[in-house]
């Protein structure tokens, strides 16, 4: 607390009475403990008298802070120093009862020490107090720093720097009557209404708080240079120091020095006679026990002797047992910090590191993500369908926890840390979304959000269907077959490129081999298929239904789901229906599985009912792949069937026979005409006349 009712130096403040009021209404009185050099040195080992003139040992003593890190002007954080929620009373015990093994016989130590508490009325800095019976100091800690809003590890720290109560084996009651140094000034007696635990310790949460309001006390108000002593002798000196913060404030209000050069150097001793120990040793003792003041840029450790490395959160260290956690760690929380054993067997130790955290606060559990964001957990199925335990998470300080800024809820997209590919949750299975087209489809149903899991978890769902883009063509990478993607559990094959962009289907995309495990692979596309009871033909670049199949035939049966898939021209074609190149002029009509060229107008109208018909397109490859039917001659045209000598003329929709040379001469006007060859199959197609 502070040493003097007015500042050390004239002109700092508007009035000496304006403090002298405020003293005397919010106890604004100095500490004499965590000034002098008597406990310069307490907490950390180093001889302490008791009232009896014995001296404590700590043995848990570890000199883990670096005092090249001690900033004058920033002690610790506000967001360290008003965190209620780092310890809560359980936690508070196991750390008291690490730090004294056995209290001396007839002596109450701190993790021994209870008392009867009254009730306190709420007010303007803190929530009040219920009163308890028997409660240990443990309980009176938490319950002091949630009514005050004052992290319980700074509480601890100031009960060691003030009377080494937290390390101390068998301290005299007086200990405890000036726990904290409240309303006990350097240059008077402790109050009498501050005697005691219980008061000690709500009295100092609570004047913190006043500090920390600035109405009252404005002499280190942050955001200003001020004149700082090193020592409560004048002689000493003083140094300018920006005050950059409210809780560093709090702290000079409270011990108004700051350690010199000597104190700092000899961290764990006592500098010279110009040296002030108080706030050199929150920091220390802090930076001890509970890692970096200024928040998880240090909450990282690593043994020097066995290179394990730990996170410590709220006191607690979590063994970080890969470098893949590691790494999730230091891009938000820092560097790791070399540490001593002692510091590390110091320590209570918690569970394994895990990236499934859980926010004290509220309860709400996250997955950390390497890209140093938290997703939450919204219902516990998804935290069981990746393999983890709604009882086994790494429980995080909210200063910790709110370093990762918060990303979309954890969902059903996910992959491994060890690779890139990406995997669907869907009914109780993960689904491996097969190439970049099917993410492409799913990506906006992801919300370009991909949980990123530890390689056993990724694993953990069954393995289901890879997931492929419907409307699209795959082919595994060592097999040749092509196959359009239906909607369902079906895929489709394409005879050739040029039959799928007839059908409409042209994006592609190769898959890693296996992929078409659990997929139907047994329908073929066809130039004309049926989908249900209806017949379509394909038409240059999408699908056309047919009005009756009678003549045309049906074609192979497709599944639903790629019948689904292929897009509709909306076109309904009459029976029979016509085709033909985009690139050429031929006609044909589409009749029984086979195609029939149509030679002339005039045929392509007597099969048309009279009318110019509609032609669906199709490919060259197509119609070249295509069977082929007897041709619809031309009037008056010559044809012979192939391994036979005759010729015929067709004329009256029939053949007649040109039974020799002159009279084929004679019918070709002198020459001889052309004369179509055709397939000795094809004669069944033709009437013969005479």
């Amino acid at each position: 607390m502070t040493a003097y009712p007015t500042p050390p130096l004239r002109g700092l403040i508007a009035s000496a009475a304006a403090i002298v009021v405020a003293a005397a209404l919010l106890v604004a009185t100095p500490v004499s403990a965590s000034t002098t050099a008597s406990v310069a040195t307490s907490g950390v080992g180093a001889a302490v008298q008791s009232a009896s003139g014995s001296p404590s040992v700590d043995s848990s003593i570890r000199k883990a802070a670096d005092m090249s890190q001690f900033r004058p002007g920033n002690i610790i954080s506000d967001a360290v120093f008003f965190d209620r929620s780092t310890m809560n009373s359980g936690q508070i015990q196991a750390f008291l009862d690490s730090k004294v093994s056995v209290c001396r016989s007839s002596y109450a130590c701190l993790k021994t020490y209870s008392q009867h508490t009254p009730n306190k009325a709420a007010d303007a800095y803190c929530n009040g107090y219920s009163a308890g019976r028997s409660e240990l100091a443990s309980l009176i800690i938490a319950k002091v720093a949630q009514s005050c809003g004052i992290n319980p590890q700074v509480l601890l720290t100031m009960l060691e720097k003030e009377q080494s109560l937290v390390t101390y084996a068998y301290p005299a009651p007086g200990r405890f009557t000036a726990a904290m140094g409240q309303g006990c000034p350097d240059t008077a007696g402790c109050d009498p209404a501050y005697a005691g635990f219980f008061y000690q310790v709500y009295g100092a949460a609570r004047q913190m708080k006043i500090y920390a309001e600035g109405k009252w006390f404005t002499y280190y108000a942050p955001g200003k240079t001020w004149n700082i002593r090193y020592n409560p002798s004048v002689s000493c000196g003083s140094a300018p120091v920006f005050v950059e913060n409210t809780a560093t404030a709090a702290l000079y209000y409270y011990t108004p020095y700051q350690p010199n050069r000597a104190a700092l150097n000899d961290q764990y001793g006592l500098g010279d006679s110009c040296s002030a120990h108080g706030n050199r040793n929150f920091f220390r003792i802090f930076s001890d026990w509970f890692g970096s003041t200024q928040g998880p840029s240090s909450n990282l450790i690593r043994s020097s002797t066995t290179g394990e490395v730990f996170l410590v959160s709220a006191g607690t260290k979590h063994y970080v047992t890969n470098a893949a956690d590691l790494s999730v760690l230091t891009v938000r929380v820092g560097s790791v910090l070399t540490v001593s054993p002692n510091y590390v067997a110091s320590l209570p130790t918690g569970n394994r590191f895990i990236r499934l955290v859980r926010d004290a606060r509220n309860g709400a559990v996250y997955l950390f993500q390497p890209d140093g964001t938290k997703h939450h957990f919204q219902t516990t199925a998804l935290i069981t369908r990746y393999g983890m335990s709604t009882e086994d998470y790494t429980p995080l300080s909210p200063l910790i926890l709110d370093a990762y800024p918060t990303g979309r809820p954890v969902g059903d997209y996910f992959r491994s840390e060890d690779s890139g590919d990406y995997f669907k949750w869907e009914n109780g299975q993960r689904r491996h979304i097969a190439n970049q087209l099917a993410w492409q489809l799913e990506r906006a149903k992801a919300k370009d959000y991909v949980a990123v899991f530890p390689a056993g978890n990724a694993a953990f769902p069954p393995v289901g269907r890879a997931l492929l883009a419907p409307g699209t063509l795959v082919k595994e990478k060592s097999r040749d077959e092509v196959f359009i993607v239906g909607n369902g559990s079906e895929l489709t094959h394409i005879p050739s490129w040029e039959l799928s962009a007839d059908a409409g289907i042209t994006a592609y995309q190769p898959v890693a081999n296996g992929t078409f495990a659990g997929y139907d692979r047994s329908s073929a596309l066809a130039p004309l298929f049926t989908c249900g009871a209806k017949a379509y033909v394909v038409d240059g670049g999408k699908v056309s239904a047919l009005a009756s199949a009678a003549k045309t035939g049906a074609g192979p049966t497709l599944p639903a789901s790629v019948c689904a898939v292929l897009p509709r021209t909306g076109k309904t074609l009459p029976d029979p229906v016509f085709v033909k190149s985009a690139s050429s002029d031929p006609i044909y009509s589409l009749e029984k599985g086979t195609i029939r060229h149509v030679q002339s107008q005039q045929r392509l109208l007597e099969i048309s009912g009279g009318k110019s018909p509609y032609t669906a397109t199709w490919s060259n490859a197509t119609i070249a792949a295509y069977a082929k039917g007897a041709p619809y001659l031309a009037e008056g045209s010559f044809v012979s069937f192939a391994g036979r000598g005759e010729v015929y003329r067709y004329t009256g929709k029939v053949l007649q026979h040109v039974q020799d040379w002159a009279t084929l001469l004679r019918l070709g006007g002198g020459a001889v005409p052309p004369i179509q060859t055709l397939p000795e199959s094809f004669r069944g197609s033709f009437t013969f006349g005479s």
